[in-house]
């Protein structure tokens, strides 16, 4: 619906902080609540829009869909205008003996691009779903999937509130029969610009392999989102830097709606984009991501650690990746991009999972927007393909 695709953007004089200003202030808190009234009027006024099919941003969507979306859509934009990430901690909480917290590995296994004289790995917290496996030296060989949480680098925790359904969808319908979602570093915090995160998915890793016993061959890394982008990080530190350290590949890799090109966040105005209207994402939240994961500039988005859509890669070992999206979602032509782009690099085994009508991420923020059953659906085709790919015995 064209009257409704830039209605988002806030007034001139309540723009998001830009690179070299990290953080709310005063002003913008003051700014924000002036322009409340205003903003709130553009959201009534969305919502009026989608009672009749014709006039929804996608006539696809149920009136129920598309006013979560707009509801969603403010959301993110007042959490990105008072940079409002949440403080974590490595309290259990009510996950109580599900959450772990861990320690890094030895220095030397952070090398490359995970070495940085400011940013050093730190322990961490991880989640199981639904219980930390037994001990594998029984004979018992867990699927565990590892799963990075996406957030735009700048929220979430991986915790039930967070990653709830999600962990149970790949558990009941990818038939893993364990979850593990490290709560890494979130770029929101002064020292949480990347490498953090990426250093904090190889301690999780690490720990699998090390401290648990679990076999790489039994492990399928996961991401959505920016988390996508830090499992394809993780995939290629393997690819680059696994030999010498011994760091085994996983057996498969699962990436959800992967923000591959987190450049094109800062590079234009993501309000052009075709899909601007039938998506949740703001231009407020994704410049909000991209500036605060490259530290405020001190890190090239270009890179390709950051934006992996255009520097492909091969891994020597076989690992089959299932990569899906919404063809509604902002992101959606960045996802083909990469997924043609890793097929014309010789990657073995790639499926793109085109979810019709969708908008970004659903396996996470599925029951929220009201498309869950779709991210069971997709959910049941990675388990399709992975039996069809790989030797796992998914359940």
């Amino acid at each position: 619906m064209s009257s409704s695709s830039k209605m988002e953007a806030p007034p001139a004089s309540m723009k998001t902080e830009n690179a070299t200003s990290p953080g709310s202030s005063f002003v913008t808190y003051a700014h924000t609540i002036a322009f409340t009234p205003f903003i709130l009027t553009r959201f009534g006024f969305d919502v009026a829009c989608c009672l009749l099919p014709s006039t929804r941003p996608s006539k696809e969507h149920s009136f129920e869909q598309a006013v979560r979306l707009r509801f969603l859509k403010l959301v993110l934009l007042y959490c990105s205008i008072l940079r409002a990430g949440p403080k974590l901690t490595l309290r259990s909480g009510r996950e109580g003996n599900r959450f772990e917290v861990i320690r890094p590995q030895s220095q030397e296994v952070y090398q490359g691009p995970l070495s940085d004289n400011e940013i050093r790995p730190e322990p961490i917290g991880i989640t199981w779903t639904p219980e930390p496996p037994s001990d594998v030296s029984t004979g018992s060989e867990p699927i565990v999937v590892v799963h990075i949480h996406g957030g735009a680098f700048v929220v979430g925790d991986g915790r039930d509130s967070d990653t709830g359904f999600l962990a149970k969808t790949l558990i009941r319908r990818m038939g893993c029969t364990h979850v593990c979602t490290p709560q890494y570093r979130l770029s929101g915090d002064k020292e949480g610009r990347f490498p953090a995160a990426l250093q904090d998915a190889l301690t999780a890793y690490l720990h699998l392999i090390k401290e648990k016993g679990i076999l790489a061959k039994q492990i399928i890394l996961s991401g959505d989102s920016a988390g996508a982008n830090i499992a394809l990080g993780l995939l290629r530190y393997i690819h680059e830097h696994g030999k010498e350290l011994d760091i085994p590949a996983p057996r498969a890799v699962a990436l959800w709606s992967p923000w591959v090109d987190v450049a094109a966040a800062v590079k234009g105005d993501l309000r052009d984009y075709p899909n601007y209207s039938t998506d949740y994402l703001t231009k407020e939240f994704g410049q909000w991501g991209a500036h605060a994961v490259s530290g405020y500039g001190a890190i090239d988005l270009d890179g390709p650690y950051l934006s992996p859509a255009h520097h492909p890669f091969k891994m020597e070992a076989d690992v089959p990746m299932f990569v899906q999206g919404g063809d509604k979602e902002l992101i959606w032509e960045s996802i083909e991009i990469m997924a043609s782009g890793f097929k014309e690099v010789g990657w073995s085994n790639i499926k793109l999972k085109v979810s019709e009508n969708c908008p970004h991420d659903i396996l996470l923020v599925g029951p929220v927007v009201g498309f869950r059953e779709e991210a069971k659906v997709a959910a049941t085709e990675a388990r399709e393909f992975f039996l069809a790919t790989t030797d796992l015995k998914l359940v």
